[in-house]
């Protein structure tokens, strides 16, 4: 997950401004965007606004359009689109795994142990940021295990818009015990790939992201 502690550069800060203009309502779908625009209200120059703005459209929320150049795309994700997005996460991950029960492939267990620990850690001091940071982190290494590189961008791609562009009703964490309960459910699934028991690993993530997806809706 992108952080704004990443502003290392000129070009992040356009990067999340650009980001935030959306969220906002500032910039809405379909409208049309120009780096002389960007560059007067951001005060900037041309580079970074043009660097923010190709780094958008590779993640699908800016669009390059012919004749008409670059605008904003539909983003913002209600319940019902939160719900479809964790479907498509599933799929890849479910393809990753069916590869790994096939070649009987090591899991890095220590990997993943070690982000379940780094978000026990940030739930208990109500760092958000991290925990989910974290939790992403968990599915990424598990999809490094397929050579295939689609599946990794392309949940990379999902994880990204969900984590910018989720109306604040839709991800929920909740309280510090129902965060319990989930870091639980991922050393279940960490446990299950320590024995090598994929169909189980595989079955406990699809039990955890319906749980997500239901969560959006009450």
């Amino acid at each position: 997950m992108k952080s704004k502690r990443e502003y290392k550069t000129l070009d992040r800060m356009v990067y999340f401004s650009i980001i935030e203009k959306i969220k906002t309502g500032e910039l809405k779908p379909n409208e049309h965007l120009t780096e002389e625009r960007l560059s007067k209200e951001l005060n900037v120059s041309r580079s970074p606004i043009r660097k923010a703005i190709t780094a958008l459209v590779s993640e699908g929320i800016l669009d390059y359009r012919t004749y008409s150049g670059v605008v904003v795309r539909d983003s913002m994700i209600d319940a019902a689109k939160y719900a479809q997005l964790l479907e498509v996460i599933e799929v890849f991950i479910d393809a990753t795994i069916q590869k790994m029960k096939k070649n009987q492939v090591d899991v890095d267990i220590d990997a993943l142990r070690n982000y379940i620990s780094s978000m026990d850690r940030s739930s208990y001091l109500q760092n958000m940021e991290d925990y989910i940071f974290n939790q992403h982190q968990f599915f990424f290494r598990i999809l490094k295990h397929d050579p295939n590189p689609f599946y990794y961008e392309n949940v990379k791609r999902v994880f990204f818009t969900i984590n910018n562009f989720s109306m604040e009703t839709v991800v929920k964490q909740g309280s510090e015990d129902r965060r319990d309960q989930t870091v639980k459910k991922f050393t279940k699934i960490a446990d299950a790939f320590e024995q090598k028991d994929y169909d189980l690993a595989n079955e406990r993530i699809r039990d955890m992201f319906g749980e997500f997806a239901l969560s959006a809706f009450r």
